[in-house]
């Protein structure tokens, strides 16, 4: 019965065009924070709280455009 609590994974894409997977996970105690764009270090999101965002860069098509 432990599987309904899954995390329910979001993407989020920054301005420049790089995309993140985001999922949240809880903390026992309060955390602040604040996640930048590996890419182009704009701000994407800040917290306060015990949920806690997890970003994880997804490689996407452009990282590996091929030349023909």
């Amino acid at each position: 019965a432990g599987s309904s609590m899954q995390n329910k994974a979001s993407i989020i894409q920054c301005n420049c065009g790089v995309s993140y997977e985001r999922a949240e996970q809880q903390l026992p105690i309060k955390d602040i924070g604040v996640f930048d764009c590996e890419m182009c270090g704009e701000r994407l999101e800040m917290w306060s709280g015990r949920n806690v965002p997890l970003f994880k860069r997804i490689k996407g098509e452009a990282s590996q455009r091929r030349h023909a």
